[in-house]
């Protein structure tokens, strides 16, 4: 007790202290083009980017485009038959509908009158968040956003701070250190949030790193400390006694041999994080630390593009299809490999189904063209010889084909090589369940449905647990090499379109790393599901 005390104490300090920060600094928002102090509206550009049109599109049915453009006539005072010229009579009465509507908001917008600061403190960014809401009724979600990541932080900081001052179990540490990192990730949403309704609702043109105040930093800092010195708590609870110092003296080898790749894991996997920033900007190389920071623009580009959305389309289809491939051909291949009595030749057929694995995708594509080639192809000579086909097929000019050509690409070039891990975990089978299975006079299929695959079944799990998290992983280079334009719409995966929108279709960098964030956050999500799901069936997990 008098030895856990202590971390009680420091964190509960913490905790409390996060709150503190939020009111010491203040939010400074950017400077408005042209204008000294505060902020001044066009209430027409105000009342065009609001959910108006939005609301007005999805109630009516009609095209958003025409939507926006109708209402653009009518704030420009262009009139009735003008306006009615570019319509269909049957949407005429949406003239009534937007301008009743673009009259209400820009008469509120005049009431609302001009902000006359820039720098807000906590209740102040509360009161305007709930001023974009009402008034200016556009970036809604980044509004409540900022609401909610003001209030909630606070609001888990006094639970984490009283749950550490009175709850004298271990396992109060691990609340404190989801706290925390529930903080640290609402800080940036609320940063990010911040910056969209500077850039959309207050029609700022420009948003920079030094228009930020420091108070999401500072409270990001703090639960980045509180997280440490939890995990720190948490380490001398749970090994105090079993792990001394002069243990770890005793093994000293050992962890100095383990540096180099902890720092090359920090330096590799960790490092490049710092990068994903540049998915909230308009990234530019040769604006240095300049950048202009756009707040969700790019994720909202891709979620609405049409060749992001049959990317993502083409990967979770081939992502699928090699998964399942990959499992039962890979099983099945370990279970028969199993079976080979003769040892020579069990050693011959595994080197031979090992080797497709080293060599090279522009070696394979080459080999699967000619194997499925017009002219001469084998698979069109044999199908055509056989009576199955009248004609040869062009496999490379219908996209029907090309999920299932990449699949099997992937098959006959991995199997042998996944196969290595099913036979090492047989291996570990104990002889004596065959001998018995034997004497009871079961046949090799049934050892192998009874034994061998109940033997490596959690080898099973783990490995589906960790191919779960590679969904949004089909490939890269099978796609590269095989696909043609005549096949784009089903050839096309997220790892091509980062490619081509970072370096060829006018090398927007931060389209890519958006694109990025997103693989890795349905990644995390996929492997956090299928982890639950094997916990919950009492069956192997990662963690």
């Amino acid at each position: 007790m008098n030895k856990r005390k202590p971390y009680y104490i420091i964190i509960a300090a913490l905790c409390f202290a996060s709150i503190i920060s939020f009111f010491l600094p203040y939010l400074h928002l950017p400077e408005q083009e042209g204008v000294s102090t505060g902020y001044k509206y066009d209430s027409s550009l105000a009342a065009l980017d609001s959910n108006i049109i939005k609301d007005v599109a999805k109630e009516s049915g009609i095209a958003k485009n025409i939507v926006y453009n109708t209402a653009k006539n009518i704030v420009n005072g262009k009139d009735r038959q003008t306006i009615e010229s570019r319509l269909k009579q049957n949407e005429y009465y949406i003239i009534d509908i937007l301008t009743q509507r673009m009259n209400d908001m820009m008469e509120d917008l005049e009431e609302f009158g001009d902000i006359e600061t820039r720098t807000f403190t906590y209740f102040g960014m509360i009161k305007l968040s709930a001023s974009i809401i009402k008034t200016f009724r556009q970036d809604v979600i980044s509004a409540f956003l900022v609401i909610f990541t003001l209030i909630m932080t606070v609001v888990l900081s006094f639970v984490a701070g009283f749950n550490m001052l009175f709850n004298k179990s271990i396992k109060a540490y691990r609340p404190v250190k989801i706290i925390s990192l529930l903080n640290i990730f609402m800080s940036l949403i609320g940063i990010i949030s911040i910056n969209a309704i500077s850039i959309g609702a207050l029609q700022v043109d420009k948003f920079y790193r030094e228009n930020w105040g420091n108070g999401f930093f500072i409270i990001a800092a703090v639960n980045g400390l509180i997280l440490i010195i939890a995990i720190i708590g948490n380490m001398h609870e749970r090994w105090a006694g079993i792990v001394t110092f002069k243990m770890i003296l005793k093994q000293k080898q050992l962890i100095l041999m383990t540096i180099p790749f902890v720092l090359y894991a920090l330096l590799f996997y960790y490092g490049p994080i710092a990068g994903w920033v540049m998915a909230i900007q308009n990234y530019k190389p040769a604006a240095g630390t300049n950048q202009v920071w756009v707040a969700w623009d790019k994720f909202v580009y891709l979620l609405t593009e049409k060749d992001f959305l049959m990317a993502f389309r083409n990967t979770v289809a081939m992502s699928m299809i090699n998964l399942v491939l990959s499992f039962v051909f890979a099983i099945g291949f370990a279970l028969l490999l199993n079976e080979v009595v003769n040892i020579k030749g069990k050693k011959l057929v595994q080197t031979v189904s090992y080797l497709p694995h080293f060599l090279s995708w522009v070696i394979v594509a080459a080999i699967v063209k000619n194997v499925l080639a017009v002219d001469g192809g084998i698979i069109n000579e044999l199908l055509v010889k056989w009576g199955i086909l009248e004609a040869p097929i062009n496999y490379f000019a219908d996209g029907k084909y090309f999920w299932w050509i990449v699949g099997f690409s992937v098959i006959w070039k991995e199997t042998g090589w996944n196969s290595i891990i099913y036979l090492a975990s047989i291996t570990a089978i104990n002889p004596d369940l065959y001998e018995a299975a034997s004497i009871d006079g079961a046949g090799r299929f049934k050892k192998m449905i009874h034994i061998t695959l109940p033997g490596i079944k959690s080898t099973i799990f783990v490995l589906l647990i960790i191919n779960l998290g590679m969904i949004m992983n089909s490939g890269f280079e099978a796609q590269l090499q095989l696909k043609n334009d005549l096949i784009k719409h089903t050839a096309e995966v997220i790892d091509t379109y980062v490619l081509n929108k970072s370096f060829f279709q006018g090398a927007d960098f931060s389209i890519g790393t958006a694109a990025g964030i997103f693989k890795s956050v349905i990644s995390i999500l996929l492997v956090s599901i299928a982890n639950r799901t094997a916990k919950a069936f009492d069956q192997e997990r990662l963690y």
